[in-house]
């Protein structure tokens, strides 16, 4: 999708943007704040900057965030951008910034967040379908990947516009003129080919909403599918058989391994999140935010 997918830059210029944003993050909630300045992080050490400490893990969690592994020939490259990133977190501190009421809240949310990040992440590597349930599910889904779907599809900002369309769609407006309207991308109205099952994984679209969208008949329209870019709807032009005999290949079980992991890591957090819920005591009082 051209216009989300400019969001995340690119060219040198954004990458570096984003090479510093991560090291930044990395930098403050690895090092924290203590006793009214830095603190030194634990593990091997692989950098000094004036008496701060750049460690081991610190350097593994920023080249994780990048999505890359540590070597020798970019770890200097690396550590250089932390130094610069501690230096930065130096002068912060010379000048009373973790006094700010601003700031240490700041940090004190990303904290919540790392932490919270960190126990899906550890979660999520405990899922893993076996090959036999990767079968199982081609098996039982087998005809869907015989077919291929020519399709609109609208990328909406938000539910309740998502919902509005929904109605009006419903009462006969036309999907075309809608998605014009209102789609956050308007590159992928008309959705080109006929894509087979697996299209949904890069369109954002959990397992259950690709089974849906191609169990609709030409003309069916989806009710609203929420993904990590928006709120989508699909419109179903024409539905054509592709092969007659669907092939197990390693493209297809690749697919179905991931979306099964992405299904069963949302149901394992869910779970996890609504027991906590259930036992915890929380009180909202939004009307303190406007006191002065």
């Amino acid at each position: 999708m051209k216009r989300l997918r400019s969001a995340k830059g690119t060219g040198c210029g954004a990458r570096y943007t984003m090479f510093l944003g991560v090291i930044f993050i990395a930098a403050v909630l690895l090092l924290g704040c203590e006793s009214g300045g830095l603190h030194s992080p634990k593990g091997k050490v692989v950098a000094t900057v004036n008496k701060e400490r750049i460690t081991a893990p610190q350097a593994d969690y920023a080249a994780e965030q990048l999505q890359v592994q540590v070597s020798q020939s970019n770890l200097p490259k690396l550590l250089d951008r932390m130094a610069s990133i501690t230096l930065m977190a130096e002068e912060a501190v010379r000048r009373g910034y973790l006094k700010e009421e601003r700031v240490v809240s700041g940090l004190a949310w990303m904290e919540r967040m790392f932490l919270a990040n960190e126990l899906s992440r550890r979660i999520a590597e405990t899922i893993e379908p076996t090959p036999a349930e990767v079968a199982d599910y081609f098996q039982r889904h087998r005809e869907e990947f015989a077919f291929g779907l020519k399709m609109m599809l609208m990328v909406l900002p938000d539910s309740i516009l998502a919902e509005q369309t929904i109605v009006e769609l419903r009462e006969g407006a036309d999907f075309a003129r809608l998605a014009r309207e209102r789609s956050l991308d308007t590159s992928v109205i008309n959705v080109p080919g006929y894509p087979t099952r697996g299209v949904g994984m890069s369109l954002g679209w959990r397992l259950r909403d690709e089974e849906m969208v191609f169990a609709l008949k030409p003309g069916g329209i989806s009710p609203v599918i929420v993904t990590p870019v928006g709120y989508q709807i699909v419109k179903v032009v024409d539905k054509k058989r592709i092969t007659d005999t669907p092939s197990f290949n390693d493209i297809v079980q690749l697919y179905i391994s991931e979306a099964l992991k992405v299904e069963r890591r949302q149901a394992a957090m869910d779970s996890l999140l609504q027991g906590l819920r259930a036992s915890a005591k929380i009180e909202f009082k939004p009307e303190v935010y406007f006191q002065r």
